[in-house]
């Protein structure tokens, strides 16, 4: 007989790879003082502070659905993400 060849094990990803939270408070944090930024110049672009804008403002919404999501999984709601883990070591 022959041994079919075992499939190799892949390692666990660290935790603080996993967790969203800081991508997105350093994203929304950048675009808030691109904005901040673009706002104290004498002669600035308009198209370039209603970009940082929208940066921030999807940075925003980012955060609340992830809250919300997390919420969600925390209470045990059936409608939750799948594979959000809070267990981050």
């Amino acid at each position: 007989m022959t041994e079919r060849p075992t499939e190799p094990q892949v390692p666990r990803i660290p935790g603080y790879l996993l967790d969203p939270r800081p991508v997105v408070l350093i994203g929304t944090l950048a675009w808030t003082i691109a904005l901040l930024a673009m706002m104290l110049m004498d002669e600035v672009d308009m198209r370039a502070v209603i970009l940082c804008a929208v940066g921030v403002g999807v940075g925003a919404i980012g955060t609340l659905v992830y809250a919300l999501q997390r919420r969600a999984v925390l209470r045990g709601s059936a409608g939750a993400q799948v594979g959000l883990d809070f267990d981050h070591t």
